[in-house]
């Protein structure tokens, strides 16, 4: 199991450094599509050294629930709304998780911030998949913010 840190910024900054640093690429097990811009295709992303093999391990697994690239493209699977974006949490002053490359995004436009149980689509198996890795999943913990997975504690 992961040790993740609480989310708060003491526990994130003993645990992963100060934001933005120590940064790495992860090679994607499946292609991915930038969920802005359908039309361009990521291999790989930056995330954290921290985070880096368990977000590869959660990746191969969604490939292996769903047994192919064209079917986690239709579930959607493969839109990337991000991994490393060094900002403060929307509509707050703290860090974002995202600031350490310890969280993700996927599905964004239908997973959106605001999005409770009954309107988002995040599928339960793929959620699973990151809580066996001790990741939380905003949308199940929080009931809001399904695209939102981190590798940090509530």
């Amino acid at each position: 199991a992961n040790d993740w840190p609480k989310q708060d910024f003491s526990s994130m900054v003993a645990f992963y450094g100060n934001v933005g640093e120590g940064q790495v690429k992860l090679i994607l097990p499946y292609p991915m599509r930038l969920a802005w811009d359908t039309t361009k295709t990521v291999n790989q992303i930056m995330c954290h050294v921290k985070v880096q093999e368990s977000m590869g391990r959660i990746l191969e697994n969604i490939l292996k629930h769903y047994g192919s690239v064209d079917k986690i493209r239709d579930a959607r699977m493969d839109l990337f709304g991000g991994c490393l974006n060094v900002r403060k949490v929307r509509g707050g002053n703290s860090w974002s998780i995202h600031s350490w490359g310890s969280a993700i995004d996927l599905d964004p436009d239908y997973n959106t911030m605001t999005m409770h149980r009954e309107q988002a689509s995040m599928p339960k198996e793929v959620i699973s998949i990151f809580e066996n890795e001790g990741w939380v999943s905003m949308g199940n913990s929080r009931n809001y913010d399904y695209m939102h997975f981190q590798a940090a504690l509530l």
